[in-house]
């Protein structure tokens, strides 16, 4: 794994970029990952739309890799953990939850439906909507600017992609990580979770994840941002 060192808000704080969409807080010891959206596949079978088996699995072992990489103190899911209302799926992430070492915590996101003793039972703990700390905000949406506070905001929920072009017209559309002075956007770190293209404004840098590196794509010109989801 290459991972991008980047750092963000003020000096002395730095963070970590992984490929598959973590952002590691080197100071604090913390992991942070955002919609993982655990049950959407057996949430759409539930309703008909026969999607795959077997995404939880492989995002929760991509999870445990990436803890194994940086051996954080702590793990902090910024939202949408669990796609929909209580499904099986659940007790997959329950045990997983409970073999970890790590402290597990949740700030809930638009998704997050469950009720607080499933969460608690499970070993999360839980934050009624933000974390603050170092003059950093960790919420599930980093965009929503409901105050003038001169923070730096953590987060997900716009499923963040990038368009890269190529000799021949060639097109691929890649997840990535959304900085500015501002705030940081975090890619859904779930498997097979849509893509929100973006067109970024000039304070802003884009790094795109592949499956073994983050590479700086600032610049580039992107189409006008679309949702796929």
């Amino acid at each position: 794994m290459l991972p991008f060192d980047i750092e963000i808000h003020r000096p002395g704080v730095q963070f970590t970029m992984h490929p598959w969409g973590g952002l590691f807080w080197r100071e604090r010891n913390w992991l942070l990952v955002s919609d993982l959206h655990l049950g959407k596949a057996a949430h759409f079978r539930k309703a008909g739309v026969p999607l795959p088996e077997g995404d939880d699995a492989a995002t929760l072992e991509r999870l445990g890799q990436v803890l194994g990489h940086f051996k954080p103190d702590r793990l902090i899911i910024l939202g949408d953990l669990f796609h929909s209302d209580l499904n099986r799926s659940w007790d997959g992430f329950e045990a997983w939850c409970r073999s970890r070492n790590e402290e597990v915590h949740l700030v809930p996101g638009n998704h997050d439906r469950l009720s607080e003793r499933r969460y608690r039972d499970a070993g999360l703990m839980v934050h009624e909507e933000e974390i603050v700390v170092d003059g950093v905000i960790l919420r599930h949406d980093p965009t929503n600017r409901s105050d003038d506070r001169p923070v730096h905001r953590i987060g997900g929920h716009l499923h963040p992609g990038v368009v890269l072009t190529g000799a021949g017209q060639q097109r691929i559309t890649l997840p990535c990580f959304v900085t500015s002075p501002t705030s940081t956007v975090l890619p859904a770190f779930g498997l097979r979770q849509g893509l929100f293209k973006i067109r970024p404004t000039p304070m802003q840098r884009i790094f795109a994840c592949t499956p073994s590196s983050v590479l700086d794509v600032t610049g580039v010109s992107l189409p006008m941002g679309s949702r796929t989801r």
